[in-house]
């Protein structure tokens, strides 16, 4: 029997700099049209790939920046029949702008990224201030930014960061967490820690109009 495919959990973002292959939108989705949703970080794709069957109407980009991932996503994907969803092979802090022009984006959802929780690898995090003001740039007015984290420390920094943010309000109000949205799936790794009943911080900005 042929041995399973390791699939290294961490990628160093610094490490992983390769330019990405822009996809022609108008050729990927059937209608352009249609609202676009952005999935930073899909894995193994449990969270975009049912909420791209949730909402048949709705475009759904996933990003990732390990390729065996990104493989095997686009596997399920085909499998399910689903032509509303698109897997980018990509660092999202290098590669955003050239995918996403201005206001093209209906919401944002970066579930569990990686904290790296040595101090002298908080530059590796996604949720870097250039980060998010590129986000700003590709939500249209009234999109919205989801972040989730099972990590308190990081969840509340990251809250700190569009606190200050001049173009993004909380609708929960200040640095308080959002409830959870029950019509959004679950990702794979909140699965996992909805069993052995850790904490989870999610929050939610609306971009302002």
């Amino acid at each position: 029997m042929a041995s399973k495919a390791r699939v290294r959990q961490h990628r160093n973002p610094f490490a992983f700099r390769d330019p990405v292959a822009v996809p022609k939108w108008g050729e990927v989705f059937e209608d352009l049209e249609r609202p676009m949703v952005v999935d930073v970080g899909s894995a193994h794709g449990d969270f975009l790939l049912a909420l791209a069957e949730q909402q048949p109407q709705t475009n759904f980009v996933g990003l990732e920046i390990r390729e065996a991932m990104v493989d095997l996503v686009r596997r399920k994907a085909e499998r399910a029949g689903l032509s509303n969803v698109h897997l980018v092979l990509c660092n999202a802090n290098f590669s955003w702008a050239e995918l996403f022009p201005p206001a093209s984006l209906r919401a944002v959802f970066v579930n569990f990224p990686d904290p790296w929780f040595k101090k002298r690898h908080h530059k590796r995090r996604v949720m870097t201030d250039a980060f998010i003001e590129q986000v700003a740039d590709a939500l249209e007015p009234g999109g919205q930014l989801h972040f989730v984290s099972d990590y308190a420390d990081y969840a509340l920094s990251v809250a700190e960061q569009m606190l200050a943010h001049p173009r993004f309000s909380n609708p929960a109000g200040g640095t308080t967490p959002a409830e959870r949205d029950p019509d959004l799936p679950f990702t794979h790794r909140e699965a996992w820690h909805l069993e052995q009943g850790d904490a989870i911080h999610r929050y939610r900005w609306v971009l302002s109009a």
